[in-house]
């Protein structure tokens, strides 16, 4: 397929759907511009051999993960990660860490798509740019934003059925998802760096949006001006908002990250004045199921968080 054919597809499914995230759009030189009816004449001439020779590189593990839920394993690049990848990519070229992908590595193995977070898109898609390379931004922010961009991936990777499938398992889940309280406990929800500091998560962050969807009442769910679903408050302020639990979770290197955290409640004297805290209400949530990114375990992390907000 050629840059242009397929630089013509992302701006058809992944831009005018507007499901998931911004495009890096990087065909030749005098090539750059794509109208709407000359992306719908393009499409029919892509025939399924074409779609399922794309080459991808994917800087998420949940990507990872989606992209073997609809069956796509022609991926030649993966990111350098401590969780464990699906066997099918395990042992292929790795491009570098998730938030910081090595982009001489990617120019290499010149794939036709890189896949990233959406998250990250203000951090790489300048990086992707200079490197001429094309790629789209997947909105894992929210549950329901996965699959949304599971089903635009369906559509450009001839993989609609799989897609599909995904999707009713999902719609079959929430319709049968029955919460014992109609209003959980309310939360403060805190992201930790073991670097020494920490975010206020609203309900626009995956794990905000877990909350949300088991029940739990986020205390700045509402808060304007987050950046991303992520905020820095001042503990005095947050007192104010009187949570009833709160919930912790890492960035990244959890056992770090938390161990800063349990310092921080311990000898910080703002955190005095929480009854949260001095009920001992805090819930550390573990990195496997509570992340930057959404991923197809969302219902093992529901029902890992049940239980803590609505103990009997």
């Amino acid at each position: 397929m050629t840059r242009k054919r397929l630089c013509l597809l992302l701006v058809l499914v992944l831009c005018a759907a507007m499901l998931t995230g911004c495009v890096v759009n990087n065909a030749p030189e005098g090539e750059d511009e794509v109208t709407e009816s000359s992306a719908e004449t393009e499409e029919s001439d892509v025939s399924d051999g074409e779609t399922d020779s794309l080459t991808i590189a994917t800087t998420s593990v949940a990507i990872c993960e989606i992209l073997e839920a609809l069956e796509y394993y022609n991926v030649i690049g993966v990111p350098e990660t401590s969780y464990t990848l699906p066997e099918c990519f395990q042992g292929i070229t790795t491009i570098g860490a998730p938030m910081t992908p090595d982009t001489e590595i990617l120019c290499l193995l010149d794939p036709d798509l890189v896949l990233s977070p959406k998250t990250l898109e203000n951090s790489l898609a300048a990086e992707y740019t200079q490197a001429g390379l094309s790629a789209a931004f997947l909105d894992l922010a929210s549950v329901e934003g996965m699959y949304d961009a599971i089903s635009s991936l369906g559509t450009l990777l001839n993989r609609e059925e799989q897609a599909a499938a995904l999707q009713m398992e999902y719609e079959d889940y929430m319709s049968s998802y029955y919460q014992d309280k109609t209003d959980g406990p309310s939360v403060l929800l805190l992201m930790c760096f073991p670097d020494g500091f920490y975010l206020v998560a609203s309900e626009d962050s995956y794990v905000g949006d877990l909350v949300s969807l088991a029940g739990g009442q986020n205390v700045y769910a509402d808060y304007e001006g987050t950046q991303e679903g992520f905020i820095s408050i001042n503990p005095d302020d947050m007192v104010q908002k009187e949570p009833d639990m709160i919930l912790v979770f890492a960035h990244y290197n959890e056992e770090a990250a938390f161990a800063y955290m349990e310092n921080e409640f311990a000898t910080n004297a703002a955190w005095s004045y929480y009854d949260a805290v001095n009920e001992g209400n805090i819930v550390y949530l573990p990195s496997e199921y509570f992340g930057m990114s959404a991923s197809l375990d969302w219902t093992d992390a529901l029902e890992y968080l049940e239980p803590y907000l609505y103990e009997d």
